[in-house]
């Protein structure tokens, strides 16, 4: 069955697919129908995109009857793909939450063994580029790219026990209980992974790794800018490692700190807006 072209209600979704977007008009087609290939249970496809102007949206309006299950969502948080990933987690009807990108960057082929780990076997689970099988084929000179979250994610499981090497990709499968428990604050880059992926952690969420290959973009430019993601991404590596193996503050002060069970993520803010 053709779950692409089925009004799904809401009651019969098994799966929400967010998708941040930024100017994907060479990449967007690829990805549904790549996504019509490798998920085989009834769906929702949300895509988020910062500006009316983006050249992804004239490409998906044109195929969008061809994508019953297609919702174009405009991101109401903060510009930039944590803004559009909180925004479309608020979005989600599904009990589980599938994000990736529109860059054909990640390995699709393995969302059906993602389904079969999460509910049963994890709350998340994270497919990982620096474990023991995992790799990253690129086309470019992209030394930094590659070893500064390869360290962070080494140093993340030495010193604070997070279990996966690769916290920080976006390419991961949530259980929706586990999104509606935490209070996401991340505006900026893709900081909002690595943010549930911590709080998660420290709230005893069951996370498991897969290995994953990650392949280089064939269209387009990267809006990644590696020095801006790096601040962003600095809240969350203090509140792993505060909470570690090393270092353990109360609990109290944690919460206080960073929050973890304040509210629904983003809900309030969305709301507002």
């Amino acid at each position: 069955m053709n779950y692409n072209n089925v009004d799904n209600k809401e009651e019969s979704l098994e799966l929400s697919v967010v998708i941040p977007v930024y100017n994907e008009a060479k990449n967007i087609t690829q990805t549904l129908l790549a996504l019509r290939q490798n998920i085989a249970i009834p769906h929702e496809i949300i895509i988020v995109y910062d500006f009316d102007e983006d050249t992804t949206l004239p490409v998906v309006r044109s195929i969008k009857d061809d994508f019953k299950n297609l919702t174009l969502v405009k991101n109401c948080v903060a510009r930039g793909p944590s803004g559009a990933l909180r925004t479309g987690f608020v979005r989600a009807k599904a009990p589980r939450v599938l994000s990736l990108m529109a860059d054909m960057c990640d390995d699709f082929t393995q969302i059906g063994k993602l389904l079969n780990l999460v509910p049963v076997h994890a709350d998340i689970a994270c497919p990982s580029r620096y474990c023991k099988g995992g790799a990253q084929q690129l086309n470019s000179n992209m030394y930094l790219k590659v070893l500064i979250p390869r360290v962070a994610g080494f140093l993340l499981m030495l010193f604070a026990g997070i279990p996966t090497y690769d916290p920080t990709n976006s390419f991961k499968l949530y259980s929706a209980e586990v999104l509606k428990r935490l209070t996401l604050r991340s505006t900026i880059s893709f900081s909002v992974t690595l943010e549930i992926v911590v709080k998660a952690y420290l709230l005893g969420f069951r996370i498991v790794e897969v290995p994953t290959v990650w392949y280089d973009r064939q269209h387009g430019k990267s809006n990644f800018k590696l020095g801006r993601s790096i601040f962003a991404y600095m809240p969350w590596f203090l509140l792993a490692f505060l909470c570690g193996r090393i270092i353990r503050l109360p609990r109290k002060w944690i919460h206080k700190l960073f929050g973890l069970l304040d509210k629904p993520c983003g809900i309030e803010k969305i709301e507002k807006t």
